[in-house]
This record gives C-alpha cells, sequence and structure tokens, in this order.
C-alpha cells in the first residue's frame, strides 16, 4: 500500500496542476474532466497493484512508464488548444513531477534512510507539492498565457522538442530509483540541473517569442499605416484636382457673370436707376480673383480652398508661401497630404474655440533643396497626449492627420514637430524636394 500510497501523491498534485490554467478551455464539463483524470489515475494505480500482486516489485518502475502516459493522453482529450501548444506546456509539468520524486528520493535515502518509494516518500512528496504549488502555478499560468498569445502554428510543431530532449537526456541517466543512483552527488545535480535548463529553456523561448509577436505587429501596423496613407494621398490627389478643376471653372464664371450684368447695365441705360444701381452691387459682390500663394497649382488650391473657409468663417489668415511647380523628390499629392491635413487640422481647432482671437499662420521656405513649413494657428488650449501621440478631438482614438504629415515628412528625407503653447498651436515640417 506505501508504493499506491506514494504515486498517488507523487503525481495527482500535477495532474491538477496542468489543469488549473486551462479551466476555460475544456472540451468537457469539468465534471466530467475531474471523473477522466480519477479513471487515468485508477489505471495507474490498477497497473502497479497488480504487478506487485503477481510478485515482481521491480516492475513498478516499468509499469509507470508505461501506464503513465494514460492520464497524459487523457489530458490531450480534455483540453482543447493546439496539440503542440499543449505538448509545450506539457513538458514543464512533467518535468517538475520528475523534480519532486528526485528530491523526495534523496531525502528518504539519505535522511530517513527508506526506499522512496513507501509511505515516508509519498508524505514528502505530498508536501513538496503543497510548498511549491503557488510558485509553479504563477510560472504555469504565466507560461500558458504567453503561449496563447502567440500564434505561430509551424513553430510550435517543432519548438517542443527542445525542453523535450533536455527531458529526455535526464530522464536517460537518472530515470531510476535504486539507493547507489540516488545517493551520488550527480543524481541531485542532474534533477536540478534538469529544473534550472527548464525555467532557462521556457524563459528565453516564450521571451524571444514574444518579441518576435511585437516585431510582427509592429510590421503589421506600420503596413496599415502605410496602407492607409496611401488611400489618404490618393483621395488627397482627387481633392486637389477636384479644387484645381473648380477654380477655373470658377474664374471663368466669374468673368463671364461680370460681362453679362455690364451688358446687363448698358441695355437699362440711366432710366432706371435703381435698377442700374441694384447691377452695380451684383458687380461689386462678384468675389475676386483667387490668389495666387505660390507656384505650385496643386498646393495653391488647396491654401484657396480653406483660405475661404477662413474668410467665410471670420478666421485670419496670413500666408506666405514658396512652393515650387515641380519637384523632383516629391508628388503634388504628398504636398496636398501635408498641407491638407495642417489646415483641416487648424480650421477644426479654430472652430471648437468659444472666445478670442482665432487665426492661421502658414508660412513656408525653400533653401538648397529644403522646403521648410511652419504654421501657428489658435486652439482652446486642451491637448491629450499618450506616448507622444495626439488624441484626436474629431474622433475617438489617436488621430491620423498630423500622422500622416509627420510619415510623408520622413518618406522624403524630412520630419515633422507638434507643440502646443499656451492657446497657440506650432506646427514645423521640413522635407527635402
Amino acid at each position: 500500500m506505501g508504493v499506491l500510497f506514494y504515486i498517488l501523491c507523487a503525481t495527482l498534485p500535477v495532474h491538477f496542476l496542468a489543469y488549473a490554467a486551462f479551466w476555460d478551455s475544456l472540451r468537457f464539463k469539468k465534471s466530467i474532466v475531474f471523473a477522466t483524470i480519477l479513471c487515468g489515475m485508477v489505471l495507474e494505480l490498477l497497473g502497479v497493484w497488480y504487478v506487485l500482486h503477481i510478485g515482481h516489485p521491480e516492475w513498478v518502475r516499468p509499469a509507470e512508464f508505461i501506464l503513465g502516459p494514460t492520464s497524459a493522453l487523457i489530458y490531450f482529450v480534455n483540453v482543447k488548444i493546439n496539440p503542440f501548444k499543449l505538448l509545450f506546456t506539457y513538458i514543464v509539468v512533467a518535468d517538475y513531477m520528475m523534480i519532486i520524486k528526485a528530491l523526495s528520493a534523496v531525502i528518504c535515502i539519505r535522511f530517513l534512510h527508506c526506499h522512496p518509494y513507501e509511505l515516508w516518500g509519498g508524505i514528502i512528496s505530498l508536501a513538496a507539492h503543497i510548498l511549491l504549488y503557488p510558485l509553479m502555478y504563477r510560472f504555469f499560468h504565466r507560461a500558458v498565457q504567453q503561449v496563447y498569445r502567440i500564434d505561430a502554428p509551424m513553430l510550435w510543431r517543432m519548438i517542443w522538442l527542445l525542453p523535450a530532449l533536455v527531458s529526455l537526456i535526464v530522464l536517460v541517466f537518472t530515470g531510476g530509483m535504486d539507493v547507489e543512483l540516488v545517493e551520488s552527488w550527480q543524481f541531485l545535480f542532474a534533477r536540478i540541473g534538469l529544473l534550472v535548463c527548464v525555467f532557462l529553456i521556457y524563459r528565453v523561448l516564450l521571451q524571444s517569442l514574444e518579441y518576435i509577436q511585437k516585431l510582427t505587429a509592429q510590421r503589421e501596423q506600420a503596413a496599415f499605416e502605410a496602407h492607409l496613407l496611401e488611400i489618404q494621398m490618393e483621395e488627397q490627389k482627387k481633392h486637389s484636382l477636384l479644387m484645381m478643376e473648380t477654380v477655373q471653372q470658377t474664374k471663368q464664371m466669374r468673368h463671364d457673370m461680370r460681362h453679362q450684368l455690364t451688358a446687363i447695365q448698358a441695355l437699362a441705360g440711366n432710366e432706371n436707376p435703381t435698377l442700374s444701381q441694384y447691377i452695380n452691387n451684383l458687380i461689386e459682390d462678384i468675389p475676386t480673383a483667387i490668389q495666387n500663394h505660390c507656384k505650385n497649382l496643386a498646393v495653391n488650391a488647396i491654401v484657396s480652398h480653406y483660405a475661404s473657409i477662413c474668410e467665410q468663417e471670420g478666421i485670419s489668415f496670413f500666408v506666405k508661401l514658396d512652393v515650387p511647380s515641380q519637384n523632383s523628390n516629391m508628388t503634388d499629392s504628398s504636398l496636398c497630404v501635408i498641407f491638407g491635413n495642417l489646415l483641416e487640422n487648424a480650421v477644426e481647432a479654430c472652430r471648437r474655440m468659444c472666445e478670442g482671437e482665432t487665426f492661421i499662420r502658414l508660412n513656408s521656405r525653400l533653401e538648397y533643396g529644403v522646403l521648410t513649413i511652419t504654421m501657428e494657428n489658435s486652439f482652446n488650449g486642451t491637448v491629450h497626449m499618450q506616448d507622444g501621440k495626439l488624441y484626436s478631438s474629431k474622433r475617438n482614438g489617436f488621430g491620423i492627420g498630423l500622422p500622416s504629415v509627420q510619415a510623408v515628412a520622413k518618406a522624403h528625407d524630412g520630419d515633422a514637430r507638434f507643440e502646443p503653447e499656451g492657446n497657440v498651436f506650432l506646427s514645423l515640417i521640413y522635407v527635402k524636394l
């Protein structure tokens, strides 16, 4: 009975530890899982009892090796995750069980002078499980969480071999429990070495995998942001082309309208002074021609569009630009992303102000092939930042306008910086044309 008690105390707690981190990933009800765990344990105990009953105690260890995997098979049936991930984590608890057995064997033989497969071996094993359970549960649960997060099917098919081979080597050379082997320092050193190796292997592997996963996530995020930027640049290009067409159409319509009203005024003559004055007022109310803010037609269309909005909404607008019509290193659509996002954000910031002067001051200077853009705009003084990123005031989460400006600037050997100072928001961008 002492042998059965030892196997029960040394093995059953390990089975429950193996399931502890997977209670939310079971294929069946917990009651059924609990019953299967007991059935596997009973089957192993019956096999050991049988070899003892027929008078072959030397067959106890082989019986354990043959019937022990039954519990492991039940474990793989009960837990519903990738089997290679499960195998990677199961080796942890298998090694832990080997270390507990080795510890109880050393104490029994060296200090109590009794065989480890007896009552005292079971008591020591159970005590060791109770003392080490919080530490092992914390380590095992953390390892499982990291394994859960990392999705790399091809990697999991192979990576479990590393801890498995280390465990197999230790088991081959220190698998027996005879007195001469257990009393040697090599036995204790090998089992302690197993513990250290397992912890180091799992720590290094999991940290490496987590680092790889972070790099992959960052790469995917960068690709997604680049895709968004391409979409935005394409839309901005369409917008700038449409505004250039609108500018030309408006200019032509303004020219034609002025001539039509002048002709009507001449036909009316001086017989109806009221009508003549009314036509004069209409001619004066026709907006003046759109100013040429710079040589670049696309940028000029963008700036003219927002200049018109500022005039309608009473926002003081000052602009002084030096942007060439053609650039070898930068497309018009990229320039429109910069100027369009800057001005859109500035206009929105001015609209959110409840009091005080609203203004936008936009300047650019071209020197030695480097275009420097500076802008100051008023805002309400409220800004939310996290990790150097600005939260959007128009939507939940981080804004995409200013990051797009920065991405375009960096893509053209430049950079962008945004700094709030009191009620003035400063933007500084430089790019290589």
